[in-house]
């Protein structure tokens, strides 16, 4: 019974031997660590700076995502999309939403710059081609399938900067 009771301070002295042994090792190591990794593995944080920096999306981003959402059936998303001018009341943005939902799919099929010489700070435009499938029920809209033919479908796509946001402002079949 003895030879127990004495045999647990050894080991409980010996644990903390190894515990100490192995915190020394890492400190060592990480004090003769080259000065290049240090700087690798904490990087210095200047006043003021984010740590990260999140690019902005890109005016095809933007594009590529609103006809993204309209296909994943997002559509109040999509109209949030819309500049002011396109979604003002209620109404206007009913017409919208109404529009995409008789959507089925659509799938961006490429996305040109387009009218470049007529772009301002504010408002550029883009030539979009796109696949787009329109419900039957379509047909007897005020325009037959609200202007979405055999595809594929083009449209040119006015982007307008709102507080310091592109915002798609039209959808046209022509320049």
């Amino acid at each position: 019974m003895k030879k127990g009771i004495t045999f647990l301070p050894l080991v409980v002295i010996v644990l903390f031997v190894v515990m100490g042994v192995v915190v020394f090792l890492r400190l060592h190591n990480s004090s003769t660590s080259p000065k290049g990794q240090e700087e690798k593995i904490q990087p210095t944080k200047k006043q003021n700076q984010p740590t990260a920096l999140v690019p902005l999306p890109t005016e095809e981003d933007i594009i590529r995502n609103f006809f993204n959402l309209i296909n994943e059936r997002r559509i109040p998303e999509a109209v949030n999309m819309m500049s002011k001018i396109n979604v003002e009341n209620d109404s206007t943005k009913q017409a919208w939403g109404v529009q995409f939902n008789a959507i089925k799919s659509i799938n961006v099929q490429k996305i040109e710059k387009s009218m470049e010489e007529n772009w301002t700070d504010n408002s550029h435009t883009y030539k979009v081609i796109l696949e787009a499938y329109v419900s039957s029920e379509a047909a007897g809209a005020p325009i037959p399938y609200y202007g979405w033919a055999d595809n594929p479908n083009i449209r040119w796509v006015q982007l307008v900067r709102e507080n310091n946001l592109w915002r798609i402002n039209g959808l046209a079949t022509g320049p």
